[in-house]
């Protein structure tokens, strides 16, 4: 009998980003920076321009949609004072990803899109995801998750990268109780 390969988090994740690769193809047609249509067709302020970094690898519209997910997976005051916005997380995202296998970065915009314009139907709210409050922001990642197949593999890549880019920061490592490196204990 043929078995099966094991499937490790590494290769679960690199299959799910690369499957949505196809998807980064479409537009985010309903965001554009700095306003969005909500569901009564009125545009509502989300950002403006000036507050988007200079990016290595996403679009402005991506941008946005990557920080409204780093935000609502760590937010200010959560498990410590330090948030993702506090240390400019979706930008650190941003210049890491072009480092990255190019489908799985490719396919990491898929996800974006993904969680920018379907994942709020889930919870019954109107996309686009960085337009919702925080609350309505939860509330779509927990029915993701409650989803399963795809729609929790997104929410558990953009979990994995939100949490690995973050806590590998000098700035969180005292809310942690880490010291840094042992290789730098000379240096101190």
């Amino acid at each position: 009998m043929n078995q099966i390969p094991e499937m490790t988090r590494r290769v679960f994740l690199n299959q799910t980003l690369q499957a949505l690769g196809a998807a980064a193809a479409i537009p985010l047609a309903a965001c554009t920076v700095g306003s969005v249509k909500s569901s009564t067709g009125m545009l509502v302020k989300t950002g403006s321009a000036a507050e988007i970094p200079p990016l290595d690898f996403l679009t402005p519209d991506q941008y946005v949609a990557l920080e409204s997910v780093t935000d609502t997976m760590i937010p200010r005051g959560g498990a410590f004072e330090l948030g993702a916005r506090d240390v400019g997380l979706a930008a650190r995202i941003d210049s890491h990803l072009p480092r990255l296998d190019p489908a799985v970065a490719q396919g990491f915009r898929g996800a974006l899109v993904f969680v920018e314009q379907q994942a709020p139907s889930l919870a019954g709210k109107a996309a686009p995801f960085s337009g919702l409050s925080e609350e309505e922001r939860t509330a779509v990642c927990n029915a993701m998750l409650q989803a399963g197949g795809l729609p929790a593999g997104v929410f558990m890549a953009m979990k994995f990268f939100s949490l690995s880019y973050f806590y590998t920061l000098d700035a969180t490592w005292k809310y942690t109780g880490y010291d840094g490196p042992m290789l730098l204990e000379d240096s101190r």
